[in-house]
């Protein structure tokens, strides 16, 4: 079903799970459609879309089992799938993405990381070894790990893009400030920190 999934409905999706979380935590039981439009500031009518996109159904004047439309989102977007993945980038952005313990509870796994610093290469991050880059392709090998998140500096992170992709990386996500220019059957989903940021600025500073 996610394949059928457009990216914008995919979002907001995982809005809707951050607040159901929240509602779960403090055992409310239902949640309106009314209720989620208002805290996220978007369309009523869409989030009826967007629920009834996932087969799940509400009742009249009751609204949606928080539980249920919860573990709905999860089965749909795969959040209770393992999937490991490395850090390609051991300075501080790589270095606090592995050690991000939230990851694990979306199914994401953070194997190991990889650079090129000879002082970095042979430390652990929150047991995490840290590999010379030149031995990723038999590491991949060794885990059967598609996943790299790219924290490389964006004077070298299309260098480091095809030389990844080449060892096997099939997915990657991608941190560096820059498009990548990739095979069209590597996946890459691009991280634009500096956009957001300022995107934000747009709309919040005057």
């Amino acid at each position: 079903m996610k394949n059928s999934l457009t990216q914008r409905t995919i979002n907001r999706l995982t809005q809707y799970h951050t607040i159901l979380r929240d509602y779960a935590k403090k055992d409310v039981e239902n949640i309106t459609s009314s209720q989620i439009s208002l805290l996220l500031k978007i369309d009523e009518t869409q989030v009826r879309k967007d629920v009834k996109s996932i087969n799940c159904k509400g009742k009249c004047k009751v609204g949606y089992n928080v539980l249920e439309l919860k573990n709905i989102i999860e089965e749909v977007l795969d959040y209770k799938v393992k999937k490991r993945a490395f850090v390609i980038g051991a300075g501080n952005l790589g270095i606090a993405l592995s050690k991000y313990s939230k990851f694990s509870e979306f199914g994401l796994e953070i194997i190991g990381l990889f650079d090129v610093d000879k002082n970095k290469i042979g430390q652990k991050i929150d047991g995490k070894d840290i590999f010379d880059l030149k031995t990723l392709g038999d590491k991949i090998k060794e885990s059967g790990v598609e996943i790299a998140i790219l924290t490389t500096p964006n004077k070298v992170a299309q260098e480091v893009a095809s030389y990844i992709t080449q060892c096997g990386i099939k997915y990657i996500w991608n941190f560096a400030p820059t498009i990548l220019s990739v095979d069209d059957s590597v996946k890459v989903w691009h991280e634009n920190l500096i956009g957001s940021f300022l995107q934000f600025c747009a709309i919040s500073v005057k």
